[in-house]
């Protein structure tokens, strides 16, 4: 009896060979993985689910915790509203989504689950900021037509709750102790990475604010740390809330993760590092492409500002 379901679940993979090639293509564009050159799709978890859920004939539901609000760093950043990367992103998000559509009937759609209130006052960002970032980004899907993607947040849970009592909420219903996260950084290496790559954002962004100013490298370092901490276990508290309110979907990452990690980790622009993302940089095109570096290193290259649309600011060199 196995035998005949696993023959017949072959002959099912040759037949919808041509669709799922241009599914596993579509998602695998978006990696920001160094190496796929040897990649199978039984090695990747996303994909494996992808097709489990492609032979059900439902529709591909992917998730991504993204989109926040823009770094307080004006070194990095140019001001606190979306620009031309996010609008790029979320249009690599979509294009996505239009390959899959074109070859796959029930369709595929990404939800944007803004976790930009999640963790707003560790990473010195107003809610109020948070607020007008999140407007832009609805703006930006209804204005370029991205049919295919929708948005989530804990304001869409408790509406009539705001900022530290929506935190506090999410905090106590699904964080994991502080010292357990602390346990998963020393002993887990996925932790460990992203511990390093998170620490680095928080030293940026922290070392340019005013109330940082008279600490010592070592005394932001011990003080970012603290906050690292904090901002990893509100991120896996939204992660396990995401859970309870999607359940079994593709869960993708801004985040480099390894290729056989249950969460995909994705880059939404082209650039040279892969923990980039828009809210942390500035668009810089460069020899007719566009590309994520700090607002400092743009100007270094001589890059002047321009407005997609009177709007949405990116740099060119």
């Amino acid at each position: 009896m196995e035998e005949s379901m696993e023959a017949a679940k072959n002959e099912a993979l040759i037949d919808n060979k041509e669709a799922l090639a241009v599914i596993y293509k579509a998602v695998l564009e978006l990696s920001n993985h160094d190496d796929l050159s040897d990649i199978q799709y039984a090695d990747v978890p996303i994909l494996k689910k992808a097709t489990e859920q492609f032979f059900e004939n439902v529709p591909l539901t992917f998730l991504l915790p993204a989109f926040p609000a823009k770094s307080p760093s004006t070194a990095k950043t140019s001001g606190i509203h979306p620009d031309l990367g996010e609008v790029l992103a979320l249009k690599s998000l979509d294009e996505m989504c239009k390959k899959i559509s074109s070859v796959y009937a029930p369709g595929a759609r990404v939800v944007i689950c803004s976790d930009g209130r999640v963790f707003s006052d560790v990473v010195s960002v107003p809610d109020a900021h948070i607020d007008e970032y999140g407007e832009w980004i609805e703006n930006i899907i209804r204005e370029f037509k991205l049919s295919h993607l929708s948005t989530f947040s804990m304001d869409d849970l408790y509406p009539d709750t705001k900022g530290d009592l929506l935190r506090e909420r999410l905090v106590w219903r699904y964080a994991k102790s502080t010292d357990e996260i602390r346990f998963l950084v020393i002993n887990d290496d996925n932790y460990r990475a992203l511990f390093n790559g998170v620490h680095k954002f928080m030293m940026e962004d922290h070392g340019g604010l005013a109330e940082n100013k008279t600490l010592s490298k070592n005394q932001l370092s011990k003080k970012t740390k603290l906050l690292t901490y904090e901002l990893i276990r509100r991120s896996d508290a939204w992660s396990e809330l995401l859970t309870d309110q999607f359940g079994d979907v593709l869960r993708l990452s801004i985040h480099a993760y390894p290729i056989n990690h249950s969460k995909f980790g994705v880059k939404l622009l082209s650039s040279s590092d892969k923990w980039a993302t828009p809210w942390h940089n500035v668009t810089v095109k460069v020899d007719g492409a566009f590309q994520l570096m700090h607002k400092s290193k743009a100007l270094e290259l001589g890059a002047t500002e321009k407005r997609l649309g009177g709007k949405y600011v990116y740099f060119e060199v």
